[in-house]
């Protein structure tokens, strides 16, 4: 796992059509923001690295001043992403083809994230399987409720990189989730 970057969100309860059989979600941590809001977007902005994500806290900080941004009851994520990828047409997976990250061709600065300080501000929540094209797509753990068929914890994100990897390989977000590139950020919450 590399150093990605930052995102501001709302977290979100799970949506009811994601309840329906799984009770201990208590909150949606994905990357995507199909299911919990970007405060602030960088990709909008053109301020975005390779991984579409802020290098540094101080970046979202200083766009949520300008454009005066409500930050009340917000959470800060830093996130990390696995080095490999997967293309998939959303029905079949190839466990034979993982190839190097593609960084997205829209990057608007160079990748230079700044990882927390302080390891200990910093909790690791799990792993969110993202669907990135040129930008963050989607989160079909949360979007698609492939939750429903495999094992998450209670931010619906899988607990380690091995079972996120493995769930890709098994063709577990197979039969219609998304079209196009997958891969994995590990979540993790700053305090």
């Amino acid at each position: 796992m590399v150093p990605a970057g930052y995102l501001l969100k709302h977290v979100s309860p799970p949506p009811g059509w994601l309840t329906a059989g799984l009770k201990h979600i208590k909150d949606v941590c994905s990357v995507a923001d199909c299911v919990n809001d970007n405060v602030i977007d960088v990709q909008g902005v053109w301020l975005h690295n390779s991984f579409g994500l802020a290098n540094n806290p101080d970046v979202i900080g200083t766009l949520a001043v300008e454009g005066g941004a409500d930050v009340n009851k917000t959470t800060l994520f830093y996130y990390t992403a696995y080095e490999l990828e997967l293309e998939s047409d959303g029905w079949n997976f190839d466990a034979t083809c993982w190839r190097p990250r593609s960084p997205a061709r829209s990057a608007a600065v160079d990748d230079n994230v700044l990882p927390p300080a302080a390891p200990s501000a910093v909790s690791l929540l799990g792993y969110d399987v993202v669907v990135f094209g040129d930008f963050l797509e989607h989160s079909p753990l949360s979007c698609n409720a492939v939750a429903e068929q495999l094992p998450v914890n209670e931010h619906c994100l899988m607990n380690t990189l091995e079972e996120a990897v493995a769930a890709i390989d098994q063709g577990a977000f197979g039969g219609g989730c998304e079209e196009g590139t997958y891969t994995i950020f590990g979540v993790h919450l700053v305090r």
